[in-house]
């Protein structure tokens, strides 16, 4: 699991029938820091309880196409999997 910042949501009008009622969202990868690494990525919020501005875990590749809320597959690259309430980073040595 790595984590993201939501930044933004996608709508679809046709989407595969596994993915009915599922949002889609745009998440930027962050550092413990939370500072932005790497590109933005689009994945799926199945419970569609996320909003923008937060700071979400994910899963990536072949992780994430068992995140169908019954468990089903659903074809997606990316899925938020839950919130992150806090960050503790120790102090670096």
């Amino acid at each position: 699991m790595d984590i993201a910042r939501i930044i933004g949501t996608i709508v679809a009008t046709r989407k595969v029938p596994s993915l009915e009622g599922v949002t889609i969202c745009v998440i930027q990868p962050l550092d413990a820091e939370l500072q932005p690494v790497g590109q933005p990525l689009i994945a799926t919020d199945a419970t569609s309880r996320h909003g923008i501005g937060e700071v979400v875990y994910y899963v990536a590749s072949g992780d994430a196409v068992f995140t169908g809320l019954q468990g089903e597959d659903i074809p997606v690259d990316a899925a938020i999997v839950g919130i992150v309430d806090s960050i503790d980073v120790p102090e670096k040595l």
